[in-house]
């Protein structure tokens, strides 16, 4: 395009040498050279037109009639500026009329790309040149050559290739969906010198953003609701910017607002619940209302030399914090939170070594059936020897392995010490024993977890009867109802007992002995340690007891310790006692040993004096 322009200039300097030689040549040359100009102006396909000095237009070509939909009669006299401007760009009438061409003016040393519009009023954009013909000393010997050539193809194709490139560098900074600034854009701005600076000098703040049961958003109402809900929060994040603060989306449901000159925590904390209220308001989403709630993680610097990622790092603990306390939180971090964080990174460490090199044991605890006094079965608990820490329970490190996403694996390694020490109870001549074994609500759902059980008993010489899967009352209350009904039917056709473990601590008890297809309950410790204080609570146990009876369902009393205990329980005739008064959780050797010397508990003998005394290893736990 450059090159065909260049051309045009080059005929408009030809065009003033034939001119001047003209003026020598004889008239019949002179007419020649005229008639084969005018076939060249003819035939351009560039717009070709011939101004006086103050731009009226004299001449144009058919290229150029064609392009702007006048004829050239129609343009004669008339000024190009008058007509051929968008109406937004159009000078007023008295600047066109004092329009004058200045030989001096720059106009003429480079190309003008204008928007241009036609007849019917289409816009175009015209690359046009300018070129001075100088005929004579007078005004009117003064001649402007302008040449139009229609690049709106190349102009639009241009901006078109522009825009992606603002799009793509827009979308490396940004998230498509809510407009926020992405992980990207967040390292830039906590390089720039404006927030280091404001580092420097302890003013900023630091809010991370989680929303509350997002998942349950996206299972029940669809991802397009999901979408809708982060919108929304984005939209809150907005409204709560001031100038340079800056909104990010960090992750699928996590936001983070870095404010600038935030004031004191107290002001960060107010700004934190603004964003709440903000959140609050119901979002409208075809035709269901949808309740967003947050939890918010906040942290500013309290020493000087701090970086952006480490307070992000606070905030992001701090939000942990609030997590666990419930919806709807803001908690702002204190070093007592960084510390609890790096024990919580610590123990992943080691569970994850744990796991890896078989640190986990299981400890058996005896369960003695009242009506013959006799060792009946056994609970399996894990426990976990720590290279530093000694012995831990199952308080310490379950919660932990749950949210590693390992827990699953350590009850599958539960599971088959469990069965190994039923078998050798079995061939130490204990044949009638059962052991009842723990299972979370990951490993519950699992539809292997059958076949695995079944494949470790029959591997193993063990009959299903045998074995009692103790399910949690709360996994049933938190879990998907059809889901468990269809994991506790599982178990059932493989011929295993399903006992509802720690039954009392939920919400709906009685409710689930009815839903659930469970052969035995397990009375919670907390219950069993009221009888001997609280007359109601001996009421309801008796209850319990009893309709169980009717139901044909075990019942075994968990944690009884104390003579009181023992005997209101022998009253209600429940069927299966475990706790301290009766023997500590011990290792499998040790069991076998205990069990060994084991007769049936004489009434004459207090409580919780075994016949044979425990082993030491079974003397140093509670």
């Amino acid at each position: 395009m450059a090159r065909r322009t260049a051309k045009i200039g080059d005929f408009v300097q030809v065009l003033k040498g034939v001119q001047n030689k003209a003026r020598s040549d004889r008239p019949e040359g002179l007419e020649a050279m005229q008639s084969v100009y005018g076939l060249i102006l003819e035939q351009a396909r560039d717009g070709i037109v011939v101004q006086d000095i103050e731009a009226r237009i004299e001449w144009a070509n058919p290229a150029c009639e064609d392009m702007y939909g006048w004829s050239l009669e129609e343009m004669r006299g008339r000024k190009p500026q008058d007509f051929i401007l968008p109406d937004n760009e159009r000078p007023d009438r008295d600047a066109v009329e004092r329009f004058r061409y200045d030989p001096e003016s720059p106009l003429f040393r480079r190309y003008q790309l204008n928007r241009n519009v036609r007849r019917n009023g289409q816009v175009f954009w015209n690359q046009q040149s300018f070129a001075m013909l100088d005929l004579g000393p007078e005004p009117h010997q003064k001649k402007v050559v302008v040449t139009c050539r229609d690049v709106t193809d190349q102009v639009n194709t241009e901006l078109a290739l522009r825009q992606i490139q603002v799009d793509l560098k827009r979308s490396a900074h940004h998230d498509d969906l809510t407009g926020l600034a992405n992980r990207k854009k967040l390292g830039d701005y906590l390089h720039s010198k404006l927030v280091t600076d404001h580092v420097a000098r302890g003013e900023i703040g630091v809010l991370v953003i989680d929303i509350d049961k997002f998942k349950d958003i996206n299972d029940t109402l669809g991802h397009g609701a999901g979408d809708a809900t982060l919108v929304h929060v984005a939209r809150a994040l907005k409204e709560k910017c001031a100038p340079g603060d800056l909104a990010c989306r960090t992750g699928g449901d996590e936001f983070l607002l870095i404010c600038l000159r935030p004031g004191d925590k107290v002001a960060l904390i107010e700004r934190a619940n603004g964003v709440l209220e903000t959140l609050a308001q119901p979002l409208i989403w075809q035709d269901q209302t949808i309740r967003i709630g947050a939890s918010i993680g906040a942290c500013m610097p309290d020493r000087l030399a701090e970086t952006g990622e480490a307070l992000i790092q606070r905030a992001d603990q701090a939000l942990y914090s609030a997590k666990a306390r419930g919806r709807g939180q803001v908690v702002c971090y204190t070093p007592h939170l960084g510390q609890a964080q790096k024990a919580r990174q610590e123990l992943a460490r080691d569970l994850r070594e744990a796991l890896a090199s078989e640190q986990f044991e299981i400890f058996l605890q005896p369960q003695l059936r009242l009506s013959d006094h006799r060792i009946c079965g056994c609970e399996a608990l894990v426990r976990w020897r720590h290279p530093r820490r000694g012995l831990l329970p199952p308080s310490a490190f379950l919660a932990a392995a749950d949210g590693l996403g390992i827990l699953a694996d350590i009850d599958y390694l539960s599971m088959n010490m469990a069965l190994d020490a039923l078998a050798e109870l079995h061939a130490a001549g204990f044949d009638q024993m059962t052991m009842s074994i723990n299972v979370s609500a990951s490993i519950l759902a699992d539809v292997n977890y059958p076949g695995l059980l079944d494949w470790g008993l029959q591997s193993r010489g063990l009959r299903p009867e045998h074995i009692c899967i103790e399910v949690l009352e709360t996994t049933i209350l938190d879990g998907s109802g059809h889901d468990i009904v269809t994991a506790v039917e599982r178990l059932k056709r493989l011929g295993v007992r399903v006992a509802l473990d720690d039954f009392g601590t939920g919400y709906a008890g009685l409710s689930h002995m009815a839903t659930f297809e469970i052969d035995a309950i397990k009375l919670d410790r907390s219950m069993i340690a009221r009888l001997d204080s609280d007359p109601r609570n001996r009421v309801i146990v008796r209850a319990i007891i009893r309709l169980c009876t009717l139901l044909d369902m075990q019942v075994v009393a968990e944690g009884v310790e104390t003579e009181g205990q023992l005997s209101m329980l022998r009253r209600a005739n429940c069927p299966v006692i475990q706790g301290f008064g009766l023997a500590r959780p011990m290792s499998r050797e040790d069991l076998i040993t205990w069990m060994s010397g084991h007769d049936p508990l004489p009434k004459s003998r207090p409580f919780g004096v075994a016949p044979v005394p425990a082993p030491a290893s079974v003397r140093s736990l509670r």
